[in-house]
């Protein structure tokens, strides 16, 4: 335990040194206002440093405070998070928001009690608690869970190794500069620990660290081999009523589960069915439907998509000259025909979500 603390002590004197210059960063004794760290721990979630800082600070500019946040609609804060991906986690961060509001906008302080919120797990609840609270919270993300591995020696491969690794992380806390010790180790595996090639002769830890005495430390942590993302294909359509140069469009909110859930779409088919049991004659409803060349693409976390675009145009949006449309014209899926609540939104006022915003500029020359 000495000769671990001794490398710790190393590690947090290179991190006052080399540590990066976040916006939502302080260094010890500072400690960093809850509310940033909650802004920036839901936006990091499968998301990177560099793509997060202009969300962050657009976020933090506009909803200075949680009550802010939690007074703001939530189209405009899915609007806001447009490009950072799953929509649930700012739906998730939006509802944390408002229960924290409403207990009078003061956090919790411990992980059982930051656990109970919305859309935080394990990681987010210990990253707050440690940050904003210097507490003892067990933090492991990929960098800090690579970088355990190694300097402990851990063979078990991934995923099983996560369940090991918080004794060992326990083992590593300083009594002092909690909040900068799990952001120390981060950093360090950003820099320095890295996945490929890991510079032992320049790091903190290596005293200590089993892996840095062996002639390949980028041998852990042992992984299993990765499995190609599987393609999905599917449609999305999109009818247009254009009065000069303000254009509206037909669209509906998907349902609050699943994928893209709760935000603006267009009508579409496949993409979001695991088991791709899509029809693709398969119309939402009759219309003069114009294929758009070609297909978009589109990658999510799990999958990938190959989606074809098709688009049509109305003369009129009064619903009494066209409710023959609002006929299903495909009889050989029934679950397709549950129509969803439409309505015509203009172009300016969407907030769609990527796929869609992608679909939609497809149609720019249609």
């Amino acid at each position: 335990m000495a000769e671990i603390q001794s490398d710790i002590n190393t590690l947090l004197a290179w991190y006052k040194k080399a540590g990066r210059i976040l916006p939502w960063r302080s260094y010890w004794p500072d400690l960093t206002p809850a509310y940033p760290v909650f802004l920036s721990e839901f936006m990091l979630q499968q998301t990177g440093v560099s793509t997060v800082i202009p969300y962050f600070r657009n976020f933090l500019e506009r909803w200075p405070t949680i009550n802010d946040l939690a007074d703001a609609s939530i189209d405009d804060v899915t609007a806001a998070w447009a490009g950072l991906g799953y929509y649930a986690r700012a739906r998730n961060m939006h509802k944390s928001a408002q229960i924290i509001s409403n207990a009078g906008g003061i956090f919790p302080q411990t992980v059982a009690e930051l656990s109970k919120l919305p859309g935080i797990g394990p990681y987010t609840a210990g990253a707050i608690a440690a940050f904003a609270f210097d507490k003892p919270s067990i933090v492991i993300d990929g960098n800090i869970e690579r970088i355990i591995a190694r300097y402990f020696s851990l063979k078990t491969p991934l995923p099983a190794l996560k369940s090991t690794l918080p004794p060992y992380y326990q083992k590593m806390i300083p009594k002092r500069n909690r909040s900068d010790f799990p952001q120390a180790l981060m950093d360090l595996g950003n820099e320095i620990c890295t996945t490929i090639s890991p510079a032992c002769t320049h790091c903190p830890l290596s005293q200590g660290c089993l892996s840095a005495k062996t002639e390949n430390q980028a041998l852990l942590p042992n992984r299993l081999v990765k499995q190609t993302k599987p393609t999905r294909k599917g449609q999305i359509f999109i009818l247009r009523h254009k009065t000069g140069d303000a254009p509206e469009y037909l669209v509906y909110r998907r349902p609050a589960k699943g994928l893209l859930g709760g935000l603006i779409a267009f009508p579409s088919q496949g993409w979001d069915d695991k088991r791709q049991g899509f029809d693709p004659n398969w119309r939402p409803f009759k219309a003069d439907w114009v294929e758009v060349k070609p297909v978009i693409r589109h990658v999510f976390t799990h999958f990938k998509a190959e989606i074809k675009v098709f688009v049509s145009q109305v003369e009129t949006t009064n619903s009494k000259n066209w409710d023959d449309a609002f006929q299903p014209n495909n009889e050989t899926n029934n679950e397709q025909q549950d129509m969803p609540e439409f309505e015509w939104i203009s172009e300016a006022d969407l907030h769609l979500p990527k796929l869609m915003e992608k679909a939609l500029q497809a149609t720019t020359h249609y």
